[in-house]
Order: C-alpha cells, then structure tokens, then sequence
C-alpha cells in the first residue's frame, strides 16, 4: 500500500488499514542547531523533513513565533514583538513571553487589538501549503490561543485572578481574542491546510491549571467556536494542551477533537489513556521528554518507543512523536536511539 504521508495520517485518524503508523519528529530551535551541526547538515527545519520522514508539516503565521522557528531573527533581536504587542524572547530555549502589554490594567482602555487581516501574517502559511500540502499533513499554527493569549497580555497570575476576582473584564478579553482566533482559522482554511491546530495549555503536573467548571464555563465555548471553522471545512483538528487534561478529556472529545497533542507520560498514564480514550482520539507525542529521552540509556528510549507504540497505537490511531519538542539537553546517543527504534518499527525490526 503505498500512501502519502497526509494519507497515512488521515486514514490512521479514521482507524483504516495503514502500512505504518505516522511519525513526528520535533526540536526545539536550540536543539536543532546541535542536531544540525553534529550531521553536519543545513540548520533548517525543513530540511530534516524528509529525514526523520515527517508527516506533518507546519503552516506557521508570519510572527514571532514562525520566525524563531524559522531562525529568520538578527542575535540582536533578543526580545521580537507581535502584532498583540506582546514580546517574545529569542534567548529561551522554550517559548517565553518577556514583556505582557497590558500587565498594568490602567493601559486596556487605550489598547488597540490587532488586525486578523494584517496583509503579511499568511505569507510562511502561504509558503509552506503550496510546498507541502500535496503529500504532507499541513495543519495551522494558532499558538497562544485563546486562555494563553490572555495571560500573555496580562501576566498569568493576573489573568488567573481576572477569572476569579474580575470575571466581566476576564470574558470580554476571551471574547476578542476569539474573535480574533476565528477570523485567523478563516484565513488558514482559504490559504488551503488541510488540518486545523490550536495551541492552549490548560494543564499542570498533576491536575488543570483552573477548576473544569470554569474551564467550561470561559474557554470551552471559545475553543468549540474556534474549532468551528475547521469542522465546517472537514478538517481534522488538533489541539495541544500540555500537562494533565485528563479532568475535561470528555469534553475535548464530545467537542470534536481528532488530535491529542501532546501525550506526556509523567503527567497522564498512557495505559489510562489509551483504555479510555484509545477509540475515540488520535495520540501525538507519549515518549517521554521529562525523563527517558533526556535522562534515559539509548535502549531505555528504544523500550519506550517499543510500548508507546504497542500502548498508544493499540487502535491504529497513533503519531509516533515525543512528547513535546526535543530539547538541546537531550544526548544525541538518545536522538539517535529514537530515531532508529523507529526505523526499524518502519522494518518490522522493533
């Protein structure tokens, strides 16, 4: 059976036969360059597509966060502002939001919210569909959605405390900024991807980072009318949402998502996960970032590639992926344990 790469993940998202499981292999900006320079290869994200034999390519928006992982920044650049006028830092390894424009509530009733039909916000979007989306999954890139774009512009300890202590202030913000988010899905399904993302963390450690119930009452409505647009498309939709979700997993399905990203080990038992939910979501991530890839022997990552696949992908609908991006602290005897446990899954060898 020979598919494309955006076939295999179709079909492994509606459970039909499939060759193999789909693969996502990730790096943070830092660990890119250490990858990079240790093949001795071009320091581009793309061009380790084909590879790592990717399966989805991303349609970043032409702002901060496109361009650092894109490397388009001067070293001098070390803070880069977006169309919110929230400023980002160039110098983290992760994503770190340096300067939150409305931390100061005195400077709201002056803001001006950005433009979703800023003419240059599509053009890496623009780029990367008319390059991948033939053989490639290429989803949208709406990171700092919707409860994390609020706190990026207020601080968040003092969006946490809006949610509590000044609720009208905190719904009207959501509501802009969903605003906002639909008409950048609207924008995305026209530039032609053929998959809808939303990025918003709404877990910790152990549990979520708010009540369900107020979970559901602020951002479940929200995120159902961002998630709209794609679902009117037929678009398969995934949604990263970092730590333990598993308190409004229920709610995330009955909202239609496909796509569970990311799966972290250490915060939700993938045996859980797979039992409960192995028949109604497609997993992306679940070999674990926090302790095997960094801190694990190279047969350590090859075991727990082995089980991921064995535990997530027991129905078919699996993205072989660590859990989030690989970051520099990762040894690259691990990145290439990983990468070969998945090579000889690929042979049937694993």
């Amino acid at each position: 059976m020979k598919l494309s790469h955006k076939e295999r993940v179709l079909r492994s998202i509606a459970r039909k036969e499939i060759d193999h499981l789909p693969i996502q292999i990730e790096f943070t900006p830092a660990a890119l360059d250490k990858v990079t320079k240790a093949w001795g290869v071009p320091n581009n994200e793309e061009y380790l597509i084909e590879r790592l034999d990717n399966h989805l390519v991303y349609a970043y928006l032409n702002d901060p966060f496109g361009k650092i992982r894109k490397r388009i920044f001067t070293p001098e650049e070390k803070i880069l502002y977006d169309e919110w006028g929230v400023g980002w830092d160039t110098q983290q390894e992760g994503t770190f939001i340096a300067y939150h424009p409305l931390a100061n509530l005195e400077k709201y009733k002056d803001y001006q919210f950005p433009d979703p039909y800023s003419p240059d916000l599509m053009d890496f979007a623009k780029e990367t569909v008319a390059k991948y989306a033939g053989e490639y999954l290429v989803p949208s890139y709406q990171v700092t959605c919707l409860f994390e774009r609020a706190w990026a512009l207020r601080g968040f300890e003092n969006f946490l405390m809006d949610m509590i202590l000044n609720r009208d202030f905190a719904e009207e913000l959501l509501e802009k900024i969903t605003d906002y988010q639909v008409e950048i899905a609207k924008r995305y399904v026209e530039t032609g991807v053929n998959c809808g993302r939303t990025g918003d963390d709404y877990g910790g450690q152990n549990t979520l980072l708010m009540s369900p119930n107020l979970w559901r009452e602020m951002i479940k409505p929200r995120l159902a009318r961002i998630w709209a647009v794609y679902k009117e498309a037929g678009l398969p939709v995934i949604h990263h949402t970092c730590g333990d979700v598993r308190l409004i997993l229920d709610d995330l399905v009955d909202m239609g998502l496909d796509i569970l990203h990311p799966v972290q080990p250490q915060a939700m038992p993938i045996e859980e996960l797979a039992q409960r939910y192995g028949k109604n979501l497609t997993f992306y991530g679940g070999i674990s970032t926090q302790v095997t890839l960094p801190f694990g022997t190279p047969e350590e990552v090859r075991h727990e590639v082995k089980r991921c696949i064995e535990v997530l992908g027991a129905y078919g609908s699996y993205i072989i992926a660590p859990s989030i991006q690989i970051s520099s602290e990762v040894p690259m005897a691990n990145i290439e344990a990983l990468i070969q446990a998945v090579e000889d899954y690929k042979a049937g060898k694993l």
